[in-house]
């Protein structure tokens, strides 16, 4: 039920995606201008909330790489069949926010524990453990390495995010996030001001 979830998520996701594609110029113009700031602090919010969105999207991108590689490379020494079509599998399904690569590991530990090839289903089920554990940690370090905000943040955003919004949460949370600290800076830029 939770992959379903996940999956619902996602193409809900990809559909908002087509009208923000197409329909994106207007709708940020008309956000820029309901914006209760001035021109300079415009700018500089957008242009912070644009980075960081790239950022989540290359970080994202690079981690889903990163790991459907290493389980072509797992599939590979446990000497499992069609290693490039499951790392490639594993790769999309690790942009999702629940299950991910799991569903293409976990399924090869049990062929291997019903093949009898009980070294190489230890080796697997530690393979699979070690990816989800850099997915926690590498993608927070990615996207705070291309964006002016911490990992530690971006770390808050995604966990903070996916319950919250679900499979965009991975993208919303850590934005929304920088958006608050974002106002958080403008309000005590203007409290200096003032002082």
């Amino acid at each position: 039920l939770g992959a379903l979830g996940s999956l619902l998520g996602l193409a809900i996701m990809l559909f908002l995606l087509f009208f923000f594609l197409r329909d994106g110029d207007v709708m940020l113009a008309r956000a820029r201008r309901l914006i209760p700031l001035d021109e300079v602090r415009k700018e500089r919010l957008f242009r912070q909330l644009g980075g960081v969105t790239r950022a989540i999207v290359i970080g994202t991108s690079l981690t889903a790489i990163l790991q459907g590689f290493l389980l072509g490379v797992g599939f590979t020494i446990a000497s499992l069949p069609s290693p490039v079509v499951f790392g490639v599998l594993a790769a999309l399904l690790s942009m999702l926010p629940v299950g991910g690569a799991a569903f293409v590991w976990i399924p090869a530990v049990i062929c291997l524990l019903f093949a009898g090839r009980w070294g190489f289903a230890v080796f697997m089920l530690a393979w699979g453990v070690l990816l989800g554990g850099l997915d926690n940690v590498l993608r927070p370090m990615l996207i705070s390495g291309r964006a002016k905000i911490s990992a530690l943040a971006v770390f808050i955003g995604v966990l903070g995010g996916i319950p919250a919004f679900g499979a965009i949460g991975l993208i919303a949370g850590p934005v929304l996030l920088s958006l608050a600290l974002a106002l958080i800076e403008f309000a005590e830029e203007g409290r200096a001001q003032r002082s």
